[in-house]
């Protein structure tokens, strides 16, 4: 063979190094231009519960079919926004992220020709709420997420919710439960968490937040089975612990990981 043969052969090697790399420069780009939730990420989403209620949520996509999923369920007087910060950490890691309105607030109001106000919630009308967290699963479920890859995050109230709804359903895998009480609105949630039975539970309080962190401690050694207690300083409540301790967002969704099973595939090409 002659040089200009081999001269030849190499340059074409070399241009098809280029061209691969220049494609892989722009699916990069591409990705990386995803990588932040936003409108192509985001999707906003309304459903009704099994009594009437429309539910506003925004939902967090990811590209993996039988995603783990994660519902998020606010304390009372918030919205969903107050839990941006975790679902969108959440959602870098694989998650599929779904934050509703809770019935009576945000622009969760209607039921039928009924406008609904959280402050005029009775004991009966805030235990009528876990069925927002059924339909909530139900419209995760709907998405392709696996519905025994389940994990509910509530605060406040929200977290009286998700321990009420978990301990019916078998299928949740795990629950992340923030300033949490025992008695609030006809909730009994020692009792909820120990029919919750084995699965596992993170409790998250600060530890000027009195009420909070002796409820903490109670449900910690009541529950069944493994139940992690991380505490903070400071007196924030609910979803502010996420704002007021730095670390807070990052040890929730690393403690959410082994257990759910993260994909760690977000809304991008592999």
């Amino acid at each position: 063979m002659t040089v200009p043969f081999f001269f030849s052969l190499w340059r074409r090697a070399t241009w098809r190094r280029a061209g691969l790399a220049a494609l892989a420069l722009v699916i990069g780009i591409a990705c990386h231009k995803r990588e932040v939730p936003g409108q192509n990420a985001a999707d906003q989403l309304t459903f009704l519960t099994s009594d009437g209620v429309q539910l506003a949520a925004t939902l967090y996509t990811v590209a993996t079919p039988k995603a783990p999923g994660l519902i998020f369920v606010h304390a009372m007087g918030d919205d969903r926004q107050t839990w941006r910060p975790l679902t969108e950490r959440a959602w870098r890691e694989g998650f599929e992220c779904l934050a509703f309105d809770v019935r009576g607030h945000g622009a969760s109001i209607h039921q039928g020709a009924e406008t609904l106000d959280y402050r005029k919630f009775t004991d009966a009308a805030w235990q009528s709420a876990v069925q927002d967290i059924a339909a909530a699963k139900r419209a995760l479920v709907e998405q392709g997420v696996d519905a025994a890859n389940i994990g509910v995050v509530g605060a406040g109230i929200g977290a009286s919710l998700a321990a009420r709804y978990a301990a019916s359903d078998p299928d949740i895998a795990a629950i992340v439960l923030l300033s949490p009480g025992l008695e609030e609105h006809g909730f009994g949630v020692v009792n909820d968490i120990v029919t919750y039975g084995q699965r596992p539970v993170l409790l998250m309080s600060a530890q000027d937040d009195s009420y909070s962190t002796a409820s903490c401690a109670t449900l910690k050694q009541r529950a069944p089975g493994f139940c992690e207690l991380r505490t903070y300083t400071g007196a924030a409540r609910g979803t502010d612990l996420l704002a007021a301790s730095p670390n807070a967002v990052e040890q929730a969704v690393q403690w959410l990981i082994p257990i759910l099973k993260s994909s760690k595939t977000p809304a991008r090409a592999p």
